[in-house]
């Protein structure tokens, strides 16, 4: 009898009796179109659990016999829920000789204080073999003739354990003596093997993927399925990046590489007797058995018709060795000599990398394997070392390898330009690269920091893929944040249509703390969430998401120093930062020069003038090559409108006190009447101009003309403020005397900036400003003598909420 297919359910495809169900009904599919035969893994999770058993007997912890109890419980349970009572007796008598025979082996480690590889690998192969005898009966009792086939019998390998390599000649023979006598459907024990002494052996975590690959290839099959719980291989890691899209078709080397590089779908070895072959893999969900899953086959002759890139894959937590000395130039035989001592010293090195001069040679090893790694070469190289030819070893910890994958790299040219643009872009620095000559993989070092940055920025340039989701974390629900909330929920629909994204609040916080949800939270249902919210995280977790998240955009529409403050270290993890917040480019030059590191990540166009473009106008008029000379305007939309309406005859308290009811004042009014407010406007477009300026070097005139406001609480401020309602009665009635009008000014001239309340003649631009109007007039050399004038509405919730919105989109854009 010819097997036609092989099929493999990994460790979730039988972690149940439901899902067992499953595998009977996919595989009876199967057999629609000629002889099957199966192959199992240990029930999922059960691997985990002997490896603690085996580490646990070893510490002689009584607790790996109740830890072993369970799981011989767990598959009893499931035989009874799938086995009529009349066919219980064989397979419970079956799994009652396993475990017993376990248990003395466990209890003889327990003994010893020892679990040599031998005996792990005796204890590990325990789950597959119940497996087999749990799903086998499983089958017979729905009148499906099936045998457990122990793969002892059938795979042979070295004496090595934990990972054993495979005598070719002597499996294939087995395996075809085996199948040859056989017509029962065969239900094959996953990941064990033996010597030919007849000792247990395991081909590696994921090794079943391994037992269905020899077996077709022995067999001589038409297509090998691994049928697992993901939609076959993905473009990327879903849970790095959320964008990932389903692959269906890969070449052999493709999958090889990405296996290789942390891709988990499929155990690397299992690659190889199937490309020999030339059978198909075929990778399957056993959840959702209609889906198409992942072909992998020989990739087509001609690549330029495939996308450079198939996939990306990543290895976190490695180390990067870098040997160096002039010592190194033009000797033969260094990296026979490095590699040698490595090798002799059992340590696997993933990734090579070597400077054209011959001066260097740095390499990547997992981090377990970094003092063996190091001993080795110091050893190697000890003479050299003191003789100065080669420097000492250099150890760079807490990186990861970013492997970009595709066959149709070596056919187009610019992809590596391409590549490395997104990075620098993303702020991402790659400490190494490597390249084959076969140019299907290019891998790259990078911190550990950095792993989830790199893999979406490179998804994003080279998958175009549906909609994607952007988050948003948002500190500071305050008018300005509620009104952004509403444009935010206003806008959601749109637009995923126009611009192919939609955004998610990730977190929100506000004075007391922050709420937040993996699963976004709708901004309509955001204020009442937060309000509802019995526990809240500190305001660090917030930030710690935001600069964990490759495309997230932190908002900040706080008059909070402290959030401010956050701002930076925020935009050197590489995170988009939009502010309303003031306090952070009008803080100290320092910190103003940390936030225009990178000036397209850092937004900030409200801070000054809500939301008229003054930010944008200064940055393109010095961006080509105009120079700000003066800047001479109102810079407060609170004031404006105080102002307008005392000089319609309102009582100066009465106006303030309805500026701050429509959102217009700071939290705190007196941040304005201070003049600090538009004192920092000041400065923050001074700054923009070329100007090292620090806020202590703006004159500032206060609003109020005596002191100890400061000094009050906020309501006692609010008792207290009319006694000015007659200080400005007066300076109205002189103003109105000499046809003049009230304005508070900022001006930059020359080398000095000041902010005061002047009485300005009928002539003056801002005599003319009605309500919140700002105006801002833009001496340069390039406008004079008249200048460039920026003029319309500074203050108000929803129009300061639209200029963060669209600062907000830019930066996604940019992203």
């Amino acid at each position: 009898m010819r097997i036609v297919r092989i099929l493999k359910f990994g460790g979730s495809s039988v972690e149940t009796p439901q899902r067992i169900r499953q595998v009977i009904s996919i595989t009876q599919a199967a057999r629609q179109d000629g002889p099957v035969a199966i192959v199992v893994s240990a029930f999922g999770g059960v691997t985990d659990d002997l490896v603690r058993i085996a580490e646990r007997a070893e510490r002689r912890d009584d607790g790996w016999e109740r830890a072993l109890d369970a799981i011989d419980a767990r598959y009893q349970e499931a035989t009874r829920e799938l086995v009529s009572d009349e066919a219980l007796s064989e397979p419970l008598a079956a799994l009652s000789g396993i475990f017993q025979e376990v248990r003395e082996l466990a209890h003889g480690v327990s003994l010893l204080r020892e679990a040599s590889p031998r005996a792990r690998d005796r204890i590990l192969s325990v789950g597959e073999l119940a497996s087999a005898t749990v799903v086998a009966a499983a089958f017979r009792d729905q009148g499906v003739a099936a045998e457990a086939a122990d793969a002892r019998e059938l795979i042979v390998t070295r004496a090595e354990f934990g990972g054993a390599g495979v005598l070719e000649t002597e499996t294939r023979s087995r395996i075809r003596a085996w199948f040859a006598s056989r017509t029962d459907l065969q239900v094959v024990t996953g990941f064990i093997a033996a010597t030919e002494a007849g000792e247990t052996t395991t081909l590696g975590r994921g090794g079943s993927d391994f037992t269905a690959s020899i077996l077709g290839d022995a067999l001589d099959v038409d297509a090998i399925e691994l049928w697992t719980d993901v939609d076959g291989v993905l473009t990327a890691d879903p849970r790095v990046v959320p964008g990932a899209l389903p692959l269906p078709l890969l070449a052999y080397d493709e999958l090889m590489e990405l296996a290789h590089f942390g891709a988990k779908v499929v155990h690397p070895p299992s690659v190889h007797p199937a490309r020999r072959r030339g059978i198909p893999l075929l990778i399957r969900n056993t959840l959702r058995p209609e889906g198409v899953g992942t072909r992998v086959e020989v990739a087509p002759a001609d690549v330029r018709d495939t996308a450079p890139v198939r996939g990306l894959a990543s290895i976190p937590g490695v180390a990067l060795l870098r040997l160096e000395g002039d010592g190194m130039i033009g000797v033969p035989g260094i990296a026979a000599r490095l590699f040698g001592a490595l090798a002799r010293n059992a340590v696997s090195v993933i990734m090579i990398s070597q400077a054209s001069s011959e001066h260097s040679i740095c390499f990547a090893v997992a981090p377990d394997a970094k003092e063996r790694a190091s001993r080795a070469v110091e050893e190697e190289f000890e003479a050299e070392q003191r003789a100065g030819l080669v420097d000492e070893l250099v150890t760079e910890e807490h990186l990861s390898i970013v492997a970009v994958v595709g066959a149709g790299m070596r056919e187009r040219a610019g992809v590596a330009g391409r590549l490395f643009g997104v990075l620098g872009r993303r702020g991402v620095n790659v400490r190494a690269i490597a390249q084959g000559s076969s140019e299907i993989n290019i891998s790259l070092v990078v911190a550990r920091e950095d792993e989830a940055r790199a893999l979406n920025a490179v998804h994003d340039a080279f998958f175009a893929g549906g909609e994607r989701s952007v988050r948003v974390y948002l500190a500071g629900p305050g008018c300005v944040g509620r009104a952004l909330l509403g444009q935010m929920a206003a806008r959601e629909v749109s637009l995923a249509r126009e611009r192919g994204y939609r955004l998610v609040l990730g977190g929100i916080a506000d004075s007391k703390g922050a709420l937040m949800d993996d699963d976004g939270i709708p901004p309509g249902e955001a204020l009442e969430r937060l309000a509802a919210a019995g526990r809240r995280v500190p305001l660090d977790d917030l930030v710690a998401a935001a600069a964990r998240d490759p495309d997230g955009v932190f908002v900040d529409c706080t008059a909070s120093p402290v959030v401010a403050d956050r701002c930076a270290d925020l935009l050197a993890a590489g995170t988009a930062v939009v502010s309303a917040n003031k306090l952070g480019p009008a803080g100290t030059l320092d910190h103003w020069r940390a936030l225009r590191r990178v000036p397209t990540r850092f937004r900030f166009e409200t801070t000054v003038g809500a939301a008229l473009p003054l930010v944008s106008v200064i940055e393109d008029l010095v961006a080509t090559g105009d120079e700000v000379r003066g800047i001479d305007g109102v810079l407060s939309g609170t004031l404006a409108y105080v102002l307008d309406q005392v000089a319609n005859g309102r009582r100066f308290s009465e106006a303030m006190r309805d500026a701050h009811d429509r959102g217009y004042t700071e939290p705190d009014p007196r941040e304005d009447l201070a003049g600090r407010d538009v004192g920092r406007k000041i400065l923050i477009l001074a700054r923009l101009a070329g100007r090292d300026f620090e806020l202590a070097d703006v004159a500032i005139e206060p609003v109020l003309p005596v002191e100890g406001w400061g000094e009050l609480t906020l309501d006692d401020f609010w008792s207290q403020l009319p006694v000015m309602d007659d200080v400005f009665a007066r300076r109205q009635a002189e103003a109105t005397r000499r046809r003049e009008r009230l304005a508070y000014l900022a001006r930059l001239e020359g080398t000095g900036a000041r902010v005061r309340l002047e009485s300005v003649p009928a002539s003056h631009p801002a005599a003319s400003l009605r309500g919140t109007d700002n105006l801002v007039a833009l001496t340069t050399r390039r406008y004079q003598p008249a200048p460039l004038v920026v003029r319309g509405p500074g203050a108000g919730p929803e129009l300061t909420a639209s200029g963060v919105f669209a600062d907000l989109l830019r930066a996604v854009a940019q992203r």
